[in-house]
């Protein structure tokens, strides 16, 4: 496993360097149009929950690995609750109707948000927990990364608004960090699994293709967020 964990963190250094990371840390920008993406991240976070309910876990088992999974899992489900009261705070709720919601949540600008969702379905769908494992580290590193750079952002927002946001900003990273699975004694049992060549080498597909699908979303993400304005989207800069 060893030789898939270092691709993971290979890839997470070539991750942190994306457009939209740099575009969120340009102080020159007013925090609120640096997040003002907010929205498109809505199909990913919520597919997330449901991925942790009903794909990566197994109710019975005796696998050892899939025991830290489902442990992983409910500890992620409900992380989507937190980014609806951040786009509440931010002000997105009375943006549009509920109509032109569904058609930019199902639209061309969500949708590299939602492959990452398919591709991640289809790696994980009912497979060997050592596939589900992969997925999910590869989802951890990155949102490791975002949200490193988000809590800035958030906390510079906050200086303004006077508001506190739980997803974008430290309770949500804090959560991230202390997560189980990355827990000296479980870290113990991953780093020791032993995987075959085709395992192997199916494991490095998953990394490879799922860290691309990141990176498209980040320029989705940062695509949009260059085309708002402030003003016409009605967010009030206090």
């Amino acid at each position: 496993m060893k030789e898939v964990l270092d691709l993971i963190q290979k890839k997470k250094l070539e991750f942190a360097q994306a457009p939209l990371f740099k575009y969120m840390q340009d102080k020159s920008i007013h925090p609120k149009q640096r997040l003002s993406f907010a929205p498109c991240i809505v199909p990913l976070a919520m597919e997330f929950g449901e991925q942790c309910k009903y794909v990566f876990t197994e109710d019975v088992t005796t696998n050892e690995l899939q025991k830290i999974i489902n442990q992983h899992a409910r500890e992620e489900h409900h992380h989507w609750q937190w980014l609806l009261e951040d786009l509440e705070k931010l002000g997105f709720n009375d943006l549009q109707s509920y109509s032109k919601s569904i058609k930019f949540l199902w639209g061309e600008e969500t949708k590299k948000t939602r492959d990452v969702c398919r591709l991640t379905d289809l790696y994980t769908f009912q497979a060997d927990p050592i596939y589900k494992l992969v997925a999910i580290q590869v989802a951890e590193v990155t949102a490791n990364i975002f949200f490193t750079v988000a809590e800035t952002v958030a906390e510079e927002l906050q200086e303004i608004t006077q508001k506190y946001y739980t997803y974008f900003g430290g309770c949500h990273l804090d959560k991230e960090n202390s997560h189980q699975i990355n827990q000296p004694e479980k870290w113990q049992i991953i780093t020791q699994i032993q995987l075959s060549q085709e395992a192997r080498q199916k494991a490095f597909e998953i990394v490879e293709t799922l860290f691309q699908a990141y990176l498209d979303v980040m320029n989705e993400w940062l695509e949009f967020a260059k085309k708002q304005d402030l003003q016409a989207l009605q967010l009030q800069i206090v």
